[in-house]
């Protein structure tokens, strides 16, 4: 699948560093390193230790998922919030290390390492949550086979479910829970050997909608997931080269690999759903990287990884509507498997102490061997469709980049790069793309007090002509296959007031694409920002921050109605505006109090329109309002000791109309009535903090 001219390549970057390895030798027998221990530094003596650790407590308002999203901090209470940090070095400089944070709530870390002779080990622990809500509602029972009450009677319209009335809650979240570890051993000086393994579960409650026909239902999905993953490597690194090898193998497993529900309508003559979920999978890949320096301003790279993907899940039938006379599916299992490959080499060379040159080239294939099936898709378990063969999707894509910088004053530089790429595809509607890019770039590093970046780019992508493999319409072009002009501007100028102990920057960047042979898609779509950063410190101990930032997403997009009726024209408009400052007092009362307060607010909106025969069909504005304090204070109560304190006010507010608060809103669609997040929220810690 690729050329030998890679791993030669990449060999000889390695091998032929030998040769040059001899312009980095020193000779330490000239060098007197009496002076090289960091007398300020406890663990380069012969032993030392020492340890820090947090004690207290946090408390929680009011329950609110998107309060404790990321944190834990999700329901209303309090509970104890415990971090811990050990280091060590014993007599033979054998170092121990213990970091342990937030270790009562939901979101904890503990990290273990070990690092003593030629041996290196770390234990990582992760607990990551992640809380959605906490107020949708279900009729249905069960995880992964649904079932509604017994009494339930089915209709044709959501305002008649009279079972709608005893839905219960359920919280829409999961809990990734995430275990590693290292161990590296260093045979020889310039040799290495390490192996790793990583085991990461996820589990927890999604949602999902499912329809037969034109009625659709939202379910609760149950999340079960567990990837395992194991990496051996080895090395060797000297001065002037460097030649590693990696060899990882991941494996995916769902432990709910369907979810089965029960019918809650009137409609098709379906007793029960059925739909498969995330499918098992595995992966192996085996990596090459290498490095030389040829001379003493020349320097290469060299990346080579081959993998095999793996899916060969038992296919779910058809439908479960027993009615339906359908013929056989033609297989099992899919027997799924591709095969990738990666290539990149770059040259870096500073021919002057002013000039730098980069040129790289990568190479990417994608070789899917999954054989071809001929289906029977069933509509909604209702009615079946004409038959649909699959199609196993081939990519190539190769990429020349090439790069000069130049400094034209000591704290100026000046840069221009240029890329050609090139994509193949089978089978695809676009087979083929072609695309050039060049960007300018001035940099300006503290010259009289400015820092500043400014660069222009321009794309200009190409394809090739268009083939209609699919049922969609043929004036349709997919915008990551179509034709594009792209360009992009970015302007960043600080000043630093030494005077004043102060400093002001502003930037502005915008990015805007045109698709210019689309004549049904993606017309159009830009992104833009600018915004303010200021900072100053008026004394020693006070520092002050601020900014303001503005960005803007904008897209358009071109319909029709059916194959030959009216055209239609789909319009967003993104903006979110935040502001924010910060402030910072240290040494206060003889130096024994510290305080920190910020402040960010943050508003957003969305205004999406079709227009239609003339007609302009707006949706509601989509509209967010998120507010922050945050205060911390510590006081230093005594050398080795200090009393913490913490305080977070939270508030949103949203309006989304695609979140609909009541079950029977919608008469064909049986909602989770979760309605847009409306909170206001606090939390308060307080703990005590102590070191030796």
């Amino acid at each position: 699948m690729v050329s030998a001219a890679w791993v030669t390549a990449t060999l000889a970057v390695a091998m032929n560093g030998a040769a040059a390895e001899r312009l980095f030798e020193p000779n330490y027998a000239k060098v007197n390193t009496d002076r090289w221990r960091c007398r300020l530094c406890p663990f380069e003596m012969a032993s030392a230790k020492e340890a820090t650790w947090t004690v207290g407590a946090v408390h929680v308002a009011e329950p609110s998922a998107r309060f404790g999203r990321d944190s834990g901090l999700a329901e209303a209470g309090a509970r104890a919030d415990m971090d811990l940090r050990y280091r060590r070095r014993d007599d033979n400089g054998r170092m121990t290390e213990v970091v342990a944070r937030r270790l009562g709530l939901d979101s904890r870390t503990v990290v273990v390492g070990v690092e003593g002779g030629r041996v290196k080990a770390r234990l990582d622990r992760r607990e990551i949550p992640r809380n959605i809500s906490v107020d949708g509602v279900t009729p249905f029972a069960g995880v992964s086979t649904l079932t509604l009450p017994g009494d339930w009677q089915g209709t044709f319209d959501t305002a008649r479910m009279t079972g709608l009335g005893e839905a219960t809650r359920f919280n829409h979240g999961t809990e990734r829970r995430r275990t590693s570890a290292r161990v590296r051993v260093d045979p020889r000086p310039e040799w290495w050997v390490q192996a790793g393994y990583s085991r990461e579960t996820k589990s927890g409650t999604a949602e999902t909608f499912a329809d037969f026909l034109y009625q659709s239902t939202g379910l609760p999905k149950p999340v079960a997931l567990l990837t395992e993953e194991l990496t051996t490597s080895a090395g060797v690194e000297r001065a002037a080269f460097t030649l590693a090898a990696e060899l990882r193998n991941t494996r995916f497993r769902n432990r709910r690999g369907a979810l089965d529900w029960q019918n809650p309508w009137r409609g098709p003559s379906v007793l029960r759903g059925r739909k498969a979920l995330a499918p098992d999978n595995d992966a192996r890949s085996l990596s090459l990287v290498s490095r030389m320096a040829l001379g003493r301003r020349v320097a290469a790279h060299a990346t080579l990884t081959w993998g095999e993907a793996r899916q060969d899940d038992v296919f779910e039938p058809y439908t479960t509507n027993t009615r339906l006379a359908l013929d056989p599916l033609p297989a099992n299992r899919l027997d799924g498997r591709v095969r990738s490959f990666a290539g990149s080499f770059k040259l870096l060379a500073r021919p002057t102490d002013r000039l730098r040159l980069i040129v790289g080239h990568r190479h990417r294939e994608r070789d899917n061997q999954t054989a071809t099936l001929t289906l029977r898709p069933v509509r909604g378990d209702a009615f079946m469709a004409g038959a649909v063969t699959s199609r196993p999707f081939d990519v190539e894509r190769s990429t020349t980049a090439l790069g000069v910088t130049y400094r034209v004053a000591p704290r100026v530089g000046l840069g221009f790069y240029a890329d050609s790429n090139r994509i193949r595809r089978a089978p695809a509607e676009v087979a083929a793309n072609e695309e050039r890019r060049h960007r300018i770039e001035l940099g300006v590093n503290g010259w009289r007090g400015i820092r500043a970046k400014f660069a222009f780019a321009e794309a200009e992508r190409r394809a090739s002509e268009f083939r209609s493999t699919t049922s969609n319409n043929p004036l349709t072009r997919r915008y990551h296959h179509a034709a594009r002009d792209q360009r992009t501007w970015l302007a960043r100028v600080g000043y630093e007031l030494d005077g004043i102990g102060a400093f002001v920057e502003l930037v502005a960047e915008c990015r805007s694409n045109a698709y210019p042979e689309s004549a049904l898609g993606l017309q159009r779509d830009g992104n833009c920002t600018r915004g303010v950063d200021v900072a100053y410190a008026p004394l020693p101990n006070v520092s002050i921050a601020a900014f303001y930032l503005e960005q803007e997403i904008n897209a358009a997009t071109a319909g029709q109605v059916g194959f030959r009726g009216s055209d239609w024209r789909y319009s967003t408009v993104d903006a979110v505006d935040t502001a924010g400052i910060s402030l910072d007092v240290g040494e206060l009362f003889d130096g024994v109090v510290e305080l920190s307060v910020d402040y960010v607010r943050s508003l957003g909106a969305g205004a999406y329109a079709t227009e239609l025969a003339g007609e302009s069909l707006p949706f509601p504005d989509l509209v967010s309002n998120h507010t922050s304090v945050d205060v911390h204070a510590r006081y230093q109560w005594r050398e080795r000791s200090a009393l913490v304190f913490r305080l977070r006010h939270e508030r949103f507010r949203g309006e989304d109309w695609a979140l609909v608060d009541a079950l029977d809103a919608i008469r064909n669609v049986v909602t989770f009535g979760s309605g847009s997040p409306r909170y206001a929220n606090r939390s308060i810690s307080a703990s005590y903090e102590a070191s030796f």
